[in-house]
């Protein structure tokens, strides 16, 4: 097919120009909506910033090609286009702000040094053909300049990010943290805090790729731990893991060294120089179109300039490293301190979205229900459906001819709360007061179980025991339906093997911390389950069959129950469950779920909340400290993740813990080794 004459024309007068202004369009997007991803669980920015990432190399390597194929040795114009080449290569070696989109392309830095030689000599080729025309050579070698150096930084940011390079960055960490740390923290002295947490990044690094340290002496992450309040500890947590971002996917591990810092001011002064140079080369010999696009690149790159040593001088690495610099202490501390005032004026602190996602069983079955007895339902109501509650769907088939697919909705995110961390927090400390006091004998599980047997004195010990010996899958299942029968339990009493039994009620109006913190993580938990199984790595793929049991069960009994109903809530069928008889029919983790609940009912109410949200808190840490670093570094682009944090959290202190119990012993056994020694030696000269 022969395209039209006047297309072919359009695209050779406008295709290039237009390509230009798109890969600077592109630069544009990266540099602001990068920096974006560590903080943002946005799916559209997403997006945008994937798509744009994917298009720079694109759009730049087109670019260059078509370039040299335009070039016309009779022509005035090759100057100007030899003078937008090198912007090309500028382009490709992409902002400071994002580097890699994902883990893997870090492990390809060999291929984008392989990719900075080919466009070099593409872009090598451009510039001899304009010759002998030397209009604009001298500002077109300093862009050259500089846009080696930023492909230079780019791929060795790649190559210190890829598995290989980080691994040879782990060093042991002589920083001591700074004094009154933990004092600061209260008193939300931010300089401090932000030095402890560079420290304490700078000693556990090794976690990032599943290494320990050699010894307790090289970790200095638990008097940390045990030091601080829960708002504290999560906080310094996010700084740390700020640290692994920009380290893992932006050029900060190049630009916060001495040879960063001097190829930051030669790129700033060169692009200067070039744009004072071409303003004050004659253009008349070139197109006025040209030289405009000419003086939008050149002013955008001024302006990106600008903005990236903004950011650079604004940034946590630039504040800790003026707070360690040795001559002039008192000077870039004053600096630092007006840094940080100004940067708290017109920026809040975030160090990641704080959102959790929410998942409700329940509730799902019930939307399940009313669909399949409604098949037609009117597009607004369909509409306000999908932008008020739906945020992701999945679909599984099911056994019963009624109903013909089971639609899995997540619930808007609920932002954490301080109640959350303090509660997390301060189970972690208790649990590893008892694991110090036991010399490292008391298992997380006995521990977590702890409360719960001597809430339920009368109960076989082996039967929670059992029940955490039970996959994690499965304890979320039943955990999860018995947080929401006893959430949603109005009455005071129940009727139980032929006994009344009168129960504590609180006011919906005055609900405790314990309770909302309980829900939040018991959605949040069966969230992870079923939409993210690929963090949670230990479910061994079992949890999508549970789950189509389960709530094949709890259809058929929401069935029973709204029979005669159009719309059932989730209260009533709570209710229903509650009151109805246990049998041994149907699925059994409904029937631990409903004997469970029945269980926690004879606990105070007060007491309850406390005993359940302690066992979701040992199922968070329980799932966090069995997964594999890759998948939580990988969640540091995605604007972080709670489990992600809890993760971190227990690297902090379980192996803190761990190494101290394994050096204890180890020093007992060198003691009875030496005592042996000496037995042994008898023991030879009174045979002789």
């Amino acid at each position: 097919m022969d395209f039209p004459v006047k297309y072919k024309q359009l695209w050779s007068d406008w295709g290039i120009r237009v390509l230009m202004l798109l890969s600077l369009l592109i630069q544009i997007i990266l540099i602001f909506l990068g920096r974006l991803r560590k903080t943002s669980t946005s799916k559209w920015i997403r997006m945008l910033v994937w798509s744009s990432y994917l298009l720079a190399d694109w759009v730049a390597d087109f670019v260059l090609g078509q370039l040299s194929n335009t070039m016309d040795d009779s022509s005035s114009s090759n100057a100007i286009i030899a003078f937008w080449a090198p912007f090309l290569i500028l382009h490709l070696g992409g902002p400071d702000t994002i580097t890699a989109y994902s883990m893997e392309d870090n492990e390809l830095w060999p291929r984008h040094l392989v990719g900075l030689i080919y466009e070099l000599i593409i872009a090598f080729y451009v510039l001899v053909r304009s010759l002998p025309n030397t209009h604009l050579l001298a500002p077109t070698i300093l862009i050259f300049f500089v846009a080696i150096i930023k492909y230079a930084e780019r791929s060795y940011s790649l190559y210190k990010a890829s598995t290989e390079g980080f691994r040879s960055s782990i060093k042991s960490s002589n920083m001591k943290l700074p004094p009154n740390f933990f004092l600061e923290i209260s008193n939300t002295g931010y300089l401090n805090f932000l030095n402890g947490a560079f420290v304490l990044y700078s000693s556990s690094k090794l976690f990032f790729v599943d290494l320990y340290p050699r010894n307790f002496s090289e970790l200095t992450t638990n008097p940390f731990f045990k030091g601080m309040a829960g708002r504290g500890i999560f906080e310094v947590v996010g700084m740390q893991l700020s640290y692994a971002y920009d380290e893992l996917f932006t050029k900060a591990a190049v630009n916060h060294s001495r040879v960063g810092y001097v190829f930051r001011a030669l790129c700033s002064i060169c692009i200067m120089l070039a744009f004072s140079l071409f303003v004050l080369t004659p253009k008349d010999d070139f197109h006025k179109l040209d030289v405009a696009i000419t003086y939008v690149l050149l002013t955008a790159s001024i302006f990106l300039d600008a903005m990236a040593i903004i950011m650079f001088l604004f940034s946590d690495c630039m504040m800790v490293t003026l707070l360690n610099v040795k001559k002039l202490r008192n000077f870039s501390k004053l600096l630092t301190v007006h840094i940080f005032r100004i940067k708290r004026m017109w920026m809040k602190r975030k160090y990641w979205s704080g959102e959790t996602p929410q998942l409700n069983l329940i509730s799902n079955c019930l939307k399940n229900y009313a669909l399949n007895k409604a098949h037609r339902r009117s597009m607004m109501v369909w509409i306000k459906e999908k932008l008020s509650l739906v945020v992701e769907t999945k679909s599984y088939l099911s056994g019963f001819d009624e109903y013909e697919f089971f639609t899995l909705r997540t619930l808007q995110p609920i932002q954490e709360t301080e109640e959350l961390h303090d509660i997390i927090s301060t189970y972690t400390k208790n649990w590893l007061d008892a694991y110090s006091e036991s010399g490292g004998t008391i298992s997380l599980d006995s521990f977590a179980f702890q409360e719960v047997n001597t809430a339920f004195d009368w109960v076989d010990p082996s039967f929670f025991r059992i029940i955490g010996e039970v996959p994690l899958d499965q304890q979320v299942l039943f955990w999860h339906i018995t947080t929401e029968l006893c959430f949603h339990w109005k009455s005071e009493s129940l009727h139980l093997y032929h006994h009344k039994i009168e129960i504590e009620v609180e006011d919906n109006n005055q609900r405790s911390s314990e309770m909302e913190v309980c829900k939040y993580l018991s959605n949040y938990m069966m969230y992870m389950v079923l939409m993210r199984p690929e963090i949670m790595s230990t479910m061994g793929g079992a949890s999508q069959m549970i789950f189509r049991f389960v709530c094949e069960s709890m259809l058929e009994f929401i069935r029973s129950v709204g029979r005669s109903k159009t719309n059932v809530k989730v209260d009533e069928v709570c209710r229903e469950m509650m009151t109805t008889p246990m049998t041994n029919e149907g699925s059994g983790l409904f029937n631990i779920a409903q004997l469970l609940a029945h269980m926690m009912l004879l606990i105070k109410n007060e007491k309850r909340w406390q005993v359940m949200t302690k066992v979701w808190v040992h199922l968070l840490i329980q799932g966090a400290q069995k997964t594999k670093a890759i998948t939580h570094v990988k969640q540091l682009s995605r604007g972080g993740e709670l489990f992600t944090f809890i993760w971190f959290l227990t690297k902090h202190a379980i192996v803190a813990e761990t190494l101290d119990a394994r050096g204890s012993k180890m020093a007992n056994l060198i003691e009875l080794f030496s005592g042996l020694s000496s037995q042994m030696k008898d023991h030879l000269q009174s045979q002789h």
